[in-house]
Parts: C-alpha cells; structure tokens; sequence
C-alpha cells in the first residue's frame, strides 16, 4: 500500500486548552522484565485489566480528541487492541496512535497494523519498538531473551509498510547503567540497517524495578545529545525527502530539528532535579493518563485522580469533576507544584499549547544545531557489518539486509 502521511495533530497549534491526548495503559500484562520500568510497582498488583465495554463507555462521552496514546504492560498483549483502536477512530475522530512495544509478537503486530490500515484511512499509526543495545546488553536490560525478535519485527515493518505514509516508525531506547557506552553506535546502526522515522533517546524515569539504573546526569546527558545532532538531521531530511515543495522542506526541517533540540534541552536541565520548563504543563487540561484497572491520573508520573468505576466511566466527570480540578490547581501548569519532568509526551504537548513560547525555543534549538552538525560516520555495508562484529551478532540470526 502506497500513500503520502497525513499531516500529524502535531501541526496544529492552539492556545484553547482541551482535551487532545488520551494515554491508555492497556492492560497490567507484560512479557518482559525492563529493568528500568517505571510501571513495575502496578503491574505487580495484578488488578483486573479493564473491559471493552469500559472503555467504551469512556470512548463514548470524551468527545473528540486527536491522539490516542497506548501504553501498558505490553500493548500486543491485549487480545482486543485493534477494536479499542477503531472505536476510538469511529467515536473520538483520532487522528494519531502511537503503539509502544517491545516487538516480541512480530506476526500479531503486523496483522493488526495491516487490519487497521484499512479500518482507520485517514489514521496515523506509529509503531514504537524498544531496541536498547545490540545483543546481550538489550536482552539484559529488558529481562527476557528479544533482541532477534525484535531486530526482526522491525524488519518486517519495513518490508510490509515501506511505501506507506501513514505508518511510522519509530525506535525508541532507554539509557541505563548497561548499555550507556553503546548509544551511539546503536543510533548509527540503527539509521544505517531500518527505514525508521526517528530514535528517541530517553533517560530511565520514576522509580525503576531495578535499583541503581539510573546514570545519566545533565552533564553526561548534555554532552550525549550534542553528539546526537547529525542523526537528527538525518531523520529530518529523511523524513522532508517525501515532501514535494522547497519550502515545505525547510518547514519540515525546522520544526522536526528544532521540536527534537528542544524537547532533549528540557529533559537535559530536569535529569537531575525539577527545573522549570518556562511554559505552561497543560497535564490534566490537555492530557489525561487512564490506568489498565480504571485509576485516572493528569500525568503518569503522578498519583491518581480518581477511578473511572466511581465517575460511570464518564469522561466528562472525570475531567471536569472536583477531583481533576484540584489536581489541576495543585500542579499549577508546573509552577505551584514544582512538578517538571523529563516526560517527552507531556512536554511536547504542552509545547503544542504554548505557541509563542513554542516558536521562540525553535528559533533557539535551530541554532544551536548549525553549530553543533557535522557529517554522519560512513554507513556502508563494512561499516554496518564491523559494527554487528564488535557486539557478537550472529550473522545467522540476523535479517538479509537491504540497504535502506
């Protein structure tokens, strides 16, 4: 299947604060064991997942909203997923999924990707796969033996969705004490072996399964995303060589470049301690967190609101109901509360409603990355191949290469 991206929600701008970002935690159920999950503690409790009629009863008072966030425990896991997805499509007008996953169930991903492609046309859906290292190191951090599986669900998106624009993507790993030393040769395997849109690189958040995971400072961190900037700029013009005009190159560039700088600069100056953002959270106006069980929250990093049970499931007493607006005033966008992260969902988000403020961070991060560019190391085959040498990949495991 061949289409151009429709243009993400990302594009549009306000200053009217609503309702546009449903996170669901999916369902308590995993099959991996990240040392760095932050969700262990919940996942542990084993509560009853919700029911489709549940979170139809959600679905059916939100009203619509633009994205539509998946989380868990490991969203592949939900028998039900792809009929969640299309109900929200029909009732709530979606215009974006991101679907997290550690790629285990390669067969089952693709099946549902290709089903929704069909169900949802005019849907954007981004298949977010966690690579955190090459080999051993990956399948130490995620508890389980994966790294191949996921090495070949990634493949097979590429293969299957190649010339598809509305499917995304993404690869996305978790720095911790194991694979710290590896990030950048992984982000240069990864842009050189997989068709991806992006590779975000994230700290390890909240309080994680395994104590003493954690190690990245804003020193360490900072100097680590400097040396990242040639491989944003290279998803940039990956992503700006599908547009057609000169000028919506530029945009493209601009945004994606300065959007990615930005969003790394604030998660930077809040690694080691809350540090204001110098905009509005919008957490609880903008977004709201619904727990597999039925607890809602304003942000995942906070404690609950409330359960659904209690509200009939009805997400306009949810949201504007005494509890939300207390947390609200409590969190006070981020000033009252001293509550600054490292989240790049709530971030984001919050910038998409701080337009001004928005802007002028752009104009700043752009800069900053004209300084910082260089060329990318050489990426032939060679290349590629040394690198899966220096980590002992078994060349009989891994995919037949294409270049991409």
């Amino acid at each position: 299947m061949q289409s151009r991206r429709k243009g993400s929600s990302f594009n549009a701008i306000s200053t009217k604060r609503k309702l546009e970002s449903v996170f669901l935690f999916t369902t308590g159920k995993c099959n991996a064991k990240c040392a760095m999950c932050f969700y262990a503690d919940d996942m542990d409790k084993k509560y009853t997942d919700l029911t489709f009629d549940e979170i139809r009863k959600f679905s059916e008072t939100a009203g619509d909203f633009k994205r539509l966030w998946l989380s868990g425990g490991e969203p592949s896991l939900r028998e039900d997923l792809p009929e969640i997805i299309e109900m929200f499509y029909k009732n709530n007008h979606i215009k974006d999924v991101n679907c997290p996953s550690n790629g285990i169930k390669t067969e089952r991903l693709i099946e549902w990707f290709t089903r929704l492609r069909k169900s949802c046309p005019d849907c954007n859906l981004a298949i977010s796969i966690s690579l955190d290292g090459f080999g051993d190191v990956h399948d130490t951090q995620r508890g389980v033996p994966c790294f191949y599986k996921t090495i070949e669900t990634l493949k097979r998106f590429d293969e299957v969705f190649k010339d598809d624009g509305h499917v995304l993507r993404n690869v996305a790993t978790v720095i911790t004490k194991y694979n710290v030393n590896q990030i950048l040769d992984l982000m240069l395997w990864v842009y050189g072996r997989f068709k991806v849109t992006t590779h975000t690189i994230e700290a390890a958040r909240g309080n994680t399964r395994e104590d003493g995971v954690k190690i990245v400072t804003e020193d360490s961190l900072r100097k680590l995303q400097d040396q990242m900037i040639p491989y944003y700029v290279a998803y940039s013009k990956r992503i700006a060589a599908g547009v057609s005009s000169p000028i919506g190159k530029k945009i493209t560039n601009f945004f994606y470049q300065g959007l990615m700088r930005t969003l790394y600069n604030i998660r930077t100056t809040n690694i080691d301690h809350p540090c204001c953002w110098n905009m509005d959270c919008t957490a609880g106006e903008t977004s709201l967190v619904l727990d597999y069980d039925g607890r809602f929250r304003a942000c995942e990093l906070r404690e609950p609101v409330g359960k659904m049970q209690d509200y009939g499931f009805d997400a306009q007493k949810m949201l504007f109901g005494d509890a939300m607006k207390k947390e609200i005033a409590t969190i006070g966008h981020g000033y009252k509360a001293n509550c600054w992260c490292t989240h790049g969902c709530w971030i984001m988000s919050s910038l998409n409603f701080n337009p001004l403020k928005m802007l002028s961070l752009l104009f700043k991060a752009n800069k900053e990355i004209k300084k910082l560019d260089k060329p990318l190391p050489p990426l032939d085959e060679s290349v590629l191949k040394a690198l899966e040498a220096k980590y002992g990949l078994d060349s009989q495991k891994l995919p037949q290469w294409e270049r991409c």
